[in-house]
């Protein structure tokens, strides 16, 4: 039984095709001292299908990597995003508050030079009852002392 029957019982037994460029027989190979051994023109068209799938299963690895890596990019960004639209949701907000505290600010002081407008005409107000009340006394008082010296007068002629 030569090599190429271990080839195909090999095949059979595990029941699909070869697995590596080494189940091929090929013949016998020469010995070249050291690792490596001449390449025979039959093994090289296996040899460049072979690097032709590594090189396809490669550029795919590296094309979902970098597409990984682009989704992770994206994702990062629309992140970003959301984050300055939230922020500025948010400073819109706060905008809005101190918009409306201003204008109650505003109203406050209004009311509030209304009202010390108010106290001060009060004050005005208090301070003439207050001298026309003091007059109003002093003439009274006058007018009972007139009295007095005009009954004393009248009584002592």
């Amino acid at each position: 039984m030569g090599s190429g029957t271990t080839v195909t019982a090999q095949r059979e037994f595990s029941g699909g095709p070869m697995e590596s460029p080494a189940e091929l027989d090929c013949g016998p190979q020469p010995f070249v001292s050291g690792a490596v051994q001449e390449e025979s023109p039959a093994a090289n068209p296996l040899l460049e299908d072979l690097r032709r799938r590594l090189m396809r299963a490669l550029q795919r690895t590296v094309a979902r990597w970098g597409s990984r890596r682009a989704r992770e990019a994206a994702a990062a960004a629309e992140a970003a995003a959301e984050a300055a639209a939230l922020e500025e949701q948010s400073r819109a907000r706060v905008e809005s508050a101190l918009g409306r505290l201003r204008a109650e600010l505003l109203e406050m002081r209004f009311q509030n030079h209304q009202l010390a407008r108010t106290l001060l005409d009060l004050n005005t107000k208090m301070q003439q009852l207050k001298t026309e009340h003091e007059l109003e006394i002093a003439s009274e008082s006058q007018s009972l002392e007139d009295n007095a010296v005009n009954q004393e007068h009248d009584l002592n002629p």
